[in-house]
């Protein structure tokens, strides 16, 4: 699948129009809901002291190297043959990116990720940068928050965004206009610390929302999130499972009239980048709802 992958830096930055977990709290209540994905699971590593204390976070093909930098590697070399060699002292089975601790190599990691996958849109007739079929243990699904419409200081619990399942937009206290996606997974590091935002092992996300009609912002997108930071908790489900009550996608200023979006046709597209794996990715279509949610 052909993605869009941003630069990973810029930690601190926040896209105007979007909130997390921290910066909503003012506005709206946040607790996780308690409930579990469907099937035993075990989560790999819970967080960053495990990973410090000699767990794997990355499948690799045993000599050192994940498989998607030995084909970043072997793509680079069919694009441009002096820079194939530059990628492979750093990048390849036995390259210097090995040879370090966990936060460079999954740094390295991340890099390979992007680039391939940015390779393999700008040269799709080139085989050797295919960028399907690449492995990773994360899984994650998309979610919604619910809020209770009649009380406010009741906190959203989660439920499962379905394909072609209904997305309201919700109107906050304040006035505040959203889409509130959710996000639950297991088998990737998350941090002590939800909120420590500034952890190279915080998972982070790039996210695009399309509604059929209104995609006025960045890219000829409703809105996109690009590295953005979020915070996981882990579920008291004894399944491993892992949560982001929610991410706010604020509908722009420039939707004049938000019952304009009632009953669109929309789009969700994550990808999901935890420490030493791979992205994962997810898309699925929804209509928003008949009606605003007041809340």
């Amino acid at each position: 699948m052909n993605s869009l992958i941003p630069a990973r830096d810029g930690l601190k930055s926040r896209p105007a129009g979007a909130l997390t977990r921290r910066s909503l709290s003012p506005i709206l209540p946040l607790v996780a809901g308690i409930a579990c994905l469907a099937g035993a699971c075990e989560l790999r590593v819970y967080n960053e002291s495990e990973t410090a204390s000699g767990s794997d976070t990355s499948s690799t093909d045993g000599d050192g190297a994940p498989e998607v930098c030995l084909r970043y590697v072997a793509c680079l070399k069919e694009i441009d043959v002096e820079a194939g060699a530059e990628a492979e002292a750093t990048h390849g089975a036995s390259g210097s990116c090995w040879a370090g601790d966990e936060t460079a190599a999954a740094d390295c990691l991340g890099l390979c990720d992007a680039q391939l996958r940015n390779y393999a849109k700008a040269f799709p007739d080139i085989a050797a940068c295919e960028d399907e079929g690449i492995v990773s243990d994360v899984e994650f699904e998309i979610g919604q928050a619910v809020f209770d419409p009649v009380d406010q200081f009741l906190p959203p619990v989660y439920a499962k965004l379905e394909p072609g399942g209904t997305m309201p937009v919700v109107r906050g206290g304040q006035g505040l206009l959203m889409l509130a996606f959710s996000l639950r997974g297991k088998n990737f590091v998350i941090t002590e610390d939800p909120n420590d935002w500034d952890n190279p092992m915080m998972p982070r996300v790039d996210m695009w929302v399309d509604i059929d009609g209104h995609n006025v912002g960045f890219g000829g997108h409703f809105a996109r999130l690009n590295n953005y930071s979020v915070g996981f908790y882990p579920l008291d489900d004894g399944m491993g499972t892992l949560e982001h009550m929610y991410i706010a996608i604020i509908v722009p200023d420039a939707i004049a009239d938000p019952e304009t979006l009632t009953s669109q046709p929309g789009k969700v597209h994550i990808e999901l980048n935890t420490f030493g794996e791979p992205a994962a990715i997810q898309e699925l279509e929804f209509v928003v709802a008949p009606e605003i949610q007041e809340y």
